[in-house]
């Protein structure tokens, strides 16, 4: 993978790491399908640290570890299984209907023979063939990536940012533990909401328009802060909040950062007071059971 350098304003050194380990970057939209793809990275570290190419080469590896012989046995057991059922089920339904024993068996049977005898084929070639375990086509692999963490960053209604080791470590660090998603340790997401500017204020990709949030000015809003248990308490999550509010104070409209956090997690709001944040208690925005609305001005009132 193409490693990545800082473009971020946030100090290089990280509390607990040697200074430069930690770069914060800025992710930029328009890396998605190259070489060095940052969307499709963030994805990854959001999916366990698994790169496309490391999911498909683990279906793959699952696939081979089948005996092929025990695997079509399998299939044939499951088809014949669901044929009992079904002449089961049809002879009851006959039973209903009237007519004697003898033909009650038959009708029952010949559903079996059909249904089962089709289905105990179809699984057997199958599994016999390789195809108990599907695995992916490269396309396959990143666009449900895409769709399942990095769709808003993918089209820039979010904006991310990410922490990456120094590029001599990104793929040997905790034995690899960050090879898939090129070095990211954590990453977090912003949105800005409720912009004057024509730079936010604008229809994004298929049409889709910014958030806008009544009884708020412009704001940041910041979400999907994760850092890697590994390498908690380690000032990582700060420097990805360093970065945010310096980019949103030179390169937004914003009055405001806002976020959600639970209330029973102590260690996130200790991070978020400790930038500055607080309880929301003038817009008293509504939010989800067992969560508080925390802000941060950016503009004197």
């Amino acid at each position: 993978p193409t490693t990545t350098t800082s473009s971020s304003s946030a100090p290089a050194k990280t509390d607990g790491f040697p200074p430069g380990l930690i770069n914060i970057v800025k992710i930029d939209p328009s890396t998605y399908g190259t070489d060095n793809d940052q969307v499709m990275q963030v994805a990854s570290y959001r999916n366990q640290r698994m790169s496309p190419e490391q999911m498909i080469a683990a279906q793959q590896a699952k696939r081979e570890s089948f005996d092929p012989v025990e695997s079509a046995l399998e299939g044939v057991k499951i088809g014949l299984g669901i044929g009992l059922a079904a002449g089961v089920v049809t002879a009851f339904n006959a039973e209903g209907g009237g007519g004697g024993p003898e033909q009650i068996f038959m009708t029952g049977f010949k559903n079996f023979a059909v249904i089962g005898g089709t289905t105990a084929s179809l699984l057997g070639y199958n599994n016999y063939s390789g195809n108990r375990v599907y695995v992916m086509s490269m396309e396959e692999a990143r666009n449900r990536l895409t769709v399942d963490f990095v769709a808003s960053l993918k089209i820039s209604q979010d904006i991310g940012f990410a922490a990456y080791l120094e590029p001599s470590k990104a793929l040997t660090f905790k034995n690899g533990r960050f090879e898939g998603c090129n070095g990211i340790v954590g990453c977090v997401d912003c949105q800005v909401r409720n912009s004057n500017s024509p730079l936010f204020n604008k229809p994004l990709e298929n049409g889709v328009m910014p958030k806008t949030y009544p009884g708020l000015p412009p704001h940041v809003h910041v979400k999907n802060m994760d850092v890697d248990e590994t390498v908690r308490r380690k000032g990582i999550a700060k420097q990805l909040m360093v970065a945010i509010e310096d980019w949103a104070r030179s390169s937004t409209d914003a009055e405001l950062l806002t976020l959600e956090v639970r209330d029973d997690n102590e260690a996130a709001i200790r991070l978020y007071e400790g930038c500055g944040f607080v309880k929301d208690t003038v817009t008293k925005r509504k939010t989800r059971g067992g969560c508080s609305f925390m802000v941060k001005k950016l503009v004197s009132t």
